[in-house]
């Protein structure tokens, strides 16, 4: 799918990598409906991809995104209402199809993420963002819920605490904040947040697949089950990548580099 097949969103399709943009610059990335239209569009493709290695989310102009448009959805309002709980689980199984992506997304977070654009980020796998970025969930000052799975995802980045802390007072979160709380992972100069975005999704594209979907599958479940149990599937992944040739020439080309001295 190209871009020009989209209203909201800019696509660069190179096989491996899929490099999504929120393309609404003018009104901060907010989400219309057509904007979650584009999402479900490119993410509903991704997991019949055999050749895509990677994902990588970031948004156009000064915001990553604001959130929903609701002055964009205001005109329609009145026939949603009735019908609320299903077009919030649309929008939810949308978020949803990052997460369960069985390639790995890298999102960079180029400025302000709030409400539905921090649950948007929330459920991509590295998060990176500038220095410029800041977060809030400010949902429940309008007296609705953060509902596209923001609350859990939060709280499993963050902790509870911090999660009720966040979302109960509105209160917005600068860069730093977020990498201490667990929200990102990584924080840099905003002139360099392309740089390492590119460096992040360039060492996941060049893993032998399926090594990085089984790992995520490994990391997301493994917390949930017993010891004996998560390391259950860290083997099951083993015995199918060692079945590999390419996996045995990485291992000798490892050792023959004294092995993580060879990464530096």
């Amino acid at each position: 799918m190209s871009s020009k097949d989209l209203e909201t969103l800019s696509v660069a399709d190179s096989g491996a990598r899929l490099a999504l943009t929120l393309n609404r610059p003018d009104e901060r990335n907010a989400l219309t409906y057509g904007a979650w239209d584009d999402l479900d569009r490119v993410m509903s493709e991704v997991e019949m991809r055999d050749d895509l290695r990677v994902i990588t989310l970031t948004g156009a102009g000064p915001a990553f995104c604001a959130g929903v448009d609701f002055g964009a959805i205001g005109a329609s309002l009145e026939v949603e209402k009735g019908s609320y709980p299903s077009f919030i689980r649309r929008w939810a199984t949308i978020v949803d199809r990052f997460e369960r992506a069985p390639q790995p997304s890298v999102v960079a977070i180029n400025g302000p993420a709030i409400g539905a654009g921090l649950e948007l980020a929330l459920a991509c796998d590295i998060r990176i963002a500038s220095d410029r970025a800041i977060f809030a969930m400010p949902q429940l000052r309008m007296g609705i819920v953060p509902d596209v799975g923001g609350t859990s995802r939060l709280a499993r980045a963050t902790g509870e605490a911090f999660a009720k802390d966040m979302i109960l007072t509105s209160r917005i979160v600068d860069a730093e904040e977020a990498l201490r709380a667990g929200i990102v992972s990584r924080v840099v100069e905003h002139d360099r947040l392309a740089e390492e975005l590119e460096s992040a999704a360039a060492a996941i594209e060049d893993l032998p697949w399926p090594a990085a979907y089984f790992a995520g599958v490994a990391i997301d479940v493994g917390p949930r089950l017993d010891p004996r149990r998560a390391a259950d599937i860290e083997a099951i992944a083993d015995q199918v990548m060692l079945r590999q040739e390419e996996v045995w020439t990485r291992i000798s080309h490892f050792m023959e580099s004294k092995g993580l001295r060879g990464l530096r």
